[in-house]
């Protein structure tokens, strides 16, 4: 992997891109407009794969590249331009099989877009819940085991296998793409910050305001809420919503029969259910999951869920799940 320089493109709303090390132009391909208008067809709307947010995700081909996604920051202004640049100068450094490949990018004037491999499964939320083009894709439990792992492997490779250690920021199941074989790519790097190096024991990078509000609040730690500073365990929690997701099937945050909005991750564990299986669970799971597995993995969710001291490192959850994972293995056979 070609090391990090110093880094100056982890901006926050007041730095300057101007300070930047090296033109992104030296560390991945750049197309013009019109190829990706070509590929688009004059991006048709019916190409587009995901038009929420910010953002707007088109389905095309490159002649020499094959099936890509083409993601078109569609708001123009200078926080979405450093998030462009931030998302393109990470991606391009990082080489995973759990992280999403870049394929290049194309800054024309206002317009911006970031080009991927396309992932066929779509995202993790889609499969899960739906969308209005798409059904529920039918998991196993042995797949979402599966899936916790390559996320969690993702994780951990971006913030301790890299020169710089990376806090993703955005874990959630709409974040998290699958391939044909249903191989989860983390993706959706634009909001990530750097993270101090520990030995020089300094104050965790605050976090404005403003940028708390671009991520979803179902997905966040209750620290980084009430105090806007981040942690190497920031995103171990909100990778703890994702596994609860995965084993219920329920949103992260969803509405009650009353409907009122209720946080999965509070439901989950109130006085009610206290994480107890058979409560919780996605019903088509009841029955299939081993009592060992299960044991080990509804632990670990709440490990994720603690507060920061308590928590486990990405590493450690990896482990965990690989134990899972082997447990409910010996027990299907």
């Amino acid at each position: 992997m070609a090391p990090f320089c110093s880094l100056p493109f982890f901006t926050t709303t007041k730095s300057k891109t101007t300070s930047e090390c090296n033109p992104i132009e030296q560390l991945c391909h750049r197309f013009s407009l019109a190829e990706l208008q070509a590929a688009t067809n004059g991006f048709m709307p019916s190409l587009i794969v995901n038009g929420e947010g910010q953002c707007q995700v088109y389905k095309a081909h490159l002649k020499g590249h094959g099936d890509v996604a083409i993601k078109h920051f569609k708001t123009r202004s200078p926080d979405r331009d450093i998030e462009f640049r931030v998302e393109v100068k990470i991606l391009c450094q990082l080489h995973h099989p759990n992280v999403v490949p870049l394929v290049g990018f194309c800054d024309h004037k206002h317009d911006k877009f970031v080009v991927y491999d396309y992932v066929s499964n779509g995202s993790l939320h889609d499969c899960l819940h739906g969308t209005n083009n798409n059904s529920v894709v039918p998991l196993s439990w042995i797949q979402r085991l599966n899936i916790c792992i390559g996320v969690a492997r993702g994780l951990h490779y971006i913030y301790f296998e890299t020169k710089i250690p990376i806090i993703h920021r955005a874990v959630k199941s709409s974040n998290v793409l699958l391939d044909h074989n249903l191989v989860p790519k983390v993706a959706d790097f634009g909001l990530c910050k750097k993270h101090p190096q520990e030995e020089s024991r300094p104050k965790p990078p605050r976090v404005e305001l403003r940028e708390n509000l671009e991520v979803s609040l179902e997905y966040m730690e209750p620290e980084y809420f009430m105090t806007g500073r981040l942690s190497n365990k920031s995103d171990v929690y909100s990778f703890g919503v994702v596994m609860l997701e995965i084993l219920c099937r329920k949103k992260a945050c969803f509405l009650t029969p009353g409907g009122e909005c209720e946080y999965l991750a509070k439901w989950a564990f109130d006085d009610e259910r206290k994480g107890v299986l058979e409560k919780i669970v996605d019903p088509s799971l009841i029955g299939k999951i081993a009592p060992a597995c299960w044991k080990v993995f509804i632990e670990i969710v709440q490990r994720c869920l603690a507060s920061v001291e308590e928590r486990p490192t990405m590493g450690e959850v990896v482990v965990i799940l690989e134990n899972a994972f082997l447990l409910q293995e010996r027990a299907d056979v």
